[in-house]
């Protein structure tokens, strides 16, 4: 279909003429007489550079997983992916490389299966927490129950999420770790 003559196919000087007309409105908005660039609204407006400094961009929360499921690692991988305000630190899929993981990459947080070979369970949460500068450990179990949340907390774990319901058991386990970023 042909364009409307002269709309979106430059000719001779008018071509010209506008975008000098575009750049003296863009150069006017963009670097006003003292230099300083100003957001529109007259005197006594929030230099651009000001706001930048007021909201300084948050580091994104790392999260690591160590679990053996490949399916259970990718659902998850995708789903902490898609969390604003988060990002993956990376993946295990025994106690050895979690720890590695936890050594190399430093997360804030490591999303651990309680089942995770070959040290399992409480004695590995009881490990990762006399790390240093450790993360947070969300412990996973197939089934949250009661006594399995009590026995966590005893071993350290700052919070239990049960599989069956990961989404919403994370979101709130999140929630507590970082109350600013809910």
């Amino acid at each position: 279909m042909p364009c409307a003559p002269g709309l979106f196919r430059p000719k001779g000087d008018n071509f010209a003429l506008g975008v000098n007309k575009f750049s003296q409105g863009i150069g006017d908005f963009l670097a006003p007489a003292s230099g300083t660039p100003r957001l529109p609204g007259g005197r006594g407006g929030r230099t651009l550079g000001r706001m930048a400094q007021a909201r300084p961009r948050p580091r994104p929360r790392r999260i690591a997983i160590a679990d053996d499921s490949p399916a259970f690692v990718s659902a998850v991988s995708t789903y902490v992916e898609s969390l604003p305000g988060y990002e993956l630190a990376g993946t295990a899929r025994t106690s050895v490389q979690a720890m590695e993981l936890v050594e190399a990459q430093l997360p804030d947080v490591l999303l651990l299966d309680l089942g995770l070979p070959p040290m399992r369970g409480l004695d590995f949460v009881r490990r990762l927490k006399a790390l240093p500068g450790g993360p947070a450990v969300v412990a996973m179990t197939l089934f949250h129950t009661p006594e399995a949340a009590a026995e966590a907390r005893r071993a350290g774990a700052d919070a239990l999420v049960g599989k069956e319901a990961f989404v919403s058991g994370l979101n709130q386990a999140l929630a507590k770790l970082f109350p600013a970023a809910a």
